[in-house]
């Protein structure tokens, strides 16, 4: 079977946007021109979870395709997922195609069979972090500085430090997202239900276990693609509130109300950096916490606030670390070390 020129082109686009061969500017129209199509984003979800498995095989900085393509054709005839006849092809047709291996696997209609079969890790390890039945909101800031604030009973996946021009994670229960903008790297979250993709906003996902999906934005916009039919496709302004209903995107208007400040409400940290509790207060509440120097905000701590005055959150803080806070000018609270304490 003959490859058109066309065809054997967006083939090898593909390819060199799943093996990071793409300059910046040339990844990003990738980016624009796949965002418009539900379908092609999950694809391109999908690809990407493959393509890592696929270059497992070797060093991820320097993906050797002809080799982890060799690998698993011998693997995929040692387990019959091939037809017989296609072994003579691949001697006549392979070596020309060897730097579009992902597109091949496509061809093939093999590339389910690659992310199910394959044993080794991917390239970029997931944290998941569950936060059972604790009655508190765990909060997490991310590697690119987004905040997100885990509901009880949920459960959130999230690599250490997102690939260049990726950022995905993973959500099963609720979450509040806050999320850091960077047009280079569209930030999208898998739920059993769909894809949402954002830029640079904030906004509140609520799932249940494939039996329901919500989401309410709080300021910005986000585009929301359902898996089981990527041609539904909402974007969801702030202000505006979506659920499904018969595997469909219906949309609404929402008001906020103290139930859509859950996440304020008992905030949890867990061995988190001083410098990001700081900002997280700064931003939900009426005060302004102010760090002497950068050591000091590398401090790590465990605490619970729950409905805590400015002056009640910074002697937890001080007690926990061994700092003192002085307050400026009646509203600015000033933490530093304790004179003659080293810092940890």
């Amino acid at each position: 079977m003959k490859t058109t020129g066309n065809s054997q082109k967006q083939d090898e686009t593909l390819a060199k946007y799943l093996s990071h061969e793409m300059s910046e500017a040339e990844s990003h129209a990738f980016e624009e021109a796949i965002s418009v199509s539900g379908e092609k984003l999950i694809r391109i979800e999908k690809l990407k979870k493959q393509w890592s498995a696929m270059r497992g095989f070797k060093d991820a900085n320097s993906p050797d395709t002809r080799k982890a393509w060799d690998k698993l054709y011998g693997r995929f005839q040692d387990e019959q997922l091939i037809p017989a006849q296609r072994v003579a092809v691949k001697s006549r047709f392979m070596h020309p195609f060897v730097k579009i291996a992902a597109a091949i696997l496509l061809l093939l209609g093999v590339g389910t069979i690659v992310y199910m079969q394959m044993s080794r890790k991917p390239a970029v390890e997931m944290v998941q972090l569950n936060t059972g039945h604790d009655a508190g909101t765990l909060i997490k800031t991310l590697a690119d500085g987004s905040v997100i604030y885990i509901a009880q009973n949920s459960i959130f996946s999230f690599p250490e430090v997102f690939e260049s021009g990726s950022r995905t994670v993973e959500l099963n229960g609720e979450a509040f997202f806050d999320i850091a903008p960077d047009p280079g790297s569209p930030f999208i979250i898998e739920t059993n239900e769909a894809l949402i993709q954002v830029l640079g906003t904030a906004f509140n996902v609520k799932t249940q276990n494939g039996n329901g999906f919500e989401l309410f934005v709080d300021r910005g916009s986000v585009k929301v693609t359902l898996k089981s039919d990527p041609s539904g496709i909402e974007m969801v302004m702030a202000g505006e509130k979506i659920t499904t209903s018969r595997s469909t995107l219906v949309k609404s208007k929402y008001v906020a109300n103290e139930a859509s400040s859950w996440y304020k409400q008992r905030m949890h940290f867990k061995d988190e950096p001083l410098q990001n509790i700081v900002k997280v207060l700064n931003r939900n509440f009426n005060t302004t916490f102010v760090l002497a120097d950068k050591e000091t905000g590398k401090r790590k701590l465990t605490v619970t606030f729950h409905n805590e005055t400015a002056e009640i959150m910074a002697e937890l803080i001080c007690m926990t670390l061994n700092l003192k806070s002085q307050t400026i000018n009646g509203n600015v609270v000033f933490f530093e070390n304790r004179e003659g304490t080293k810092q940890e």
